[in-house]
């Protein structure tokens, strides 16, 4: 990343020019007196991309229910920016991963997202732009479930749960409740927010860039084609978690899927979102 500052400061302008649509940010700085993060040390052809801290960035949330997606859009936005993320969970093992941002204050400015699963920080912020990633409830509880079972942390990413454990009554109470989360968490984000942008986690896999691009539009942000060309070289990030064949889920649950899908398909469309994609088409 070039050093265009020349100040006392050591801040200076992102790779990537920012415009002024959504009025977000106008101006990036960079803070060159802090730590940051070589994306891909080992690929000469990207090797100079790295990661920074901002001063006095804007904030915009990046919500969604868990294992959405989150963590995977953070590190695709990280690497198209030269910004680092933050998180209002502060986790150890995301810091460790390379998160740098992860225990950054996000009242600070100095990350260009904040991740939350909870609209209650939506709620005493109203004014801030927020970025929604929803995902299959079917795919996303499921994963989560693999998630909350697994008692070694350096495991929670990659590891997978036994298939029995979702054959027990523990598993199809954890269903029912958390997809009732799922549905809270967009149908107020929806209802509730007046500078939203979705964002359809089968959408972003099939197509990371494209969505990555619509995502920095919205934040006001024109990206930039070069690291745009080293992020198509790395796409899968380090907290990718498993992706699990099975569809353990009773006749009840799916059909209780379907309803949540269509409420908050309803409110997308009836604020100008395209449709949610048919979730039969994907199993992972």
């Amino acid at each position: 990343m070039n050093d265009t500052s020349g100040d006392m400061n050591h801040v200076g302008k992102v790779d990537g020019v920012f415009t002024n649509k959504s009025q977000l940010i106008s101006i990036v700085q960079l803070d060159y007196t802090r730590k940051s993060k070589i994306l891909w040390p080992e690929d000469p052809q990207c090797s100079w991309m790295e990661v920074r801290f901002g001063v006095e960035l804007k904030r915009a949330w990046l919500l969604s229910f868990p294992r959405s997606g989150n963590t995977w859009t953070r590190y695709l936005l990280e690497a198209a920016t030269g910004l680092f993320t933050s998180s209002v969970y502060n986790s150890t093992h995301l810091r460790g991963l390379g998160y740098l941002g992860e225990s950054e204050p996000p009242w600070r400015g100095t990350t260009f997202t904040v991740k939350t699963h909870s609209f209650e920080s939506l709620i005493r912020h109203p004014h801030l732009p927020v970025v929604a990633i929803i995902r299959s409830p079917a795919r996303a509880i499921l994963s989560y479930w693999n998630l909350s079972n697994m008692k070694l942390a350096w495991r929670r990413f990659r590891g997978s749960v036994k298939d029995a454990s979702y054959k027990t009554g523990g598993f199809h109470k954890f269903v029912r409740e958390r997809l009732e989360k799922w549905k809270s968490t967009y149908v107020n984000a929806l209802r509730n927010t007046t500078r939203l942008h979705l964002v359809y986690y089968e959408h972003l896999r099939e197509a990371p860039l494209r969505e990555v691009r619509a995502i920095m539009t919205f934040l006001g942000m024109k990206p930039s084609e070069s690291r745009l060309a080293c992020l198509a070289r790395h796409l899968e990030g380090v907290a990718k978690g498993s992706q699990r064949e099975m569809y353990p889920y009773t006749a009840w649950e799916r059909a209780s899927f379907q309803r949540a899908i269509t409420q908050v398909d309803t409110l997308a469309r009836l604020r100008g979102f395209p449709p949610l994609p048919d979730y039969r088409r994907y199993r992972n």
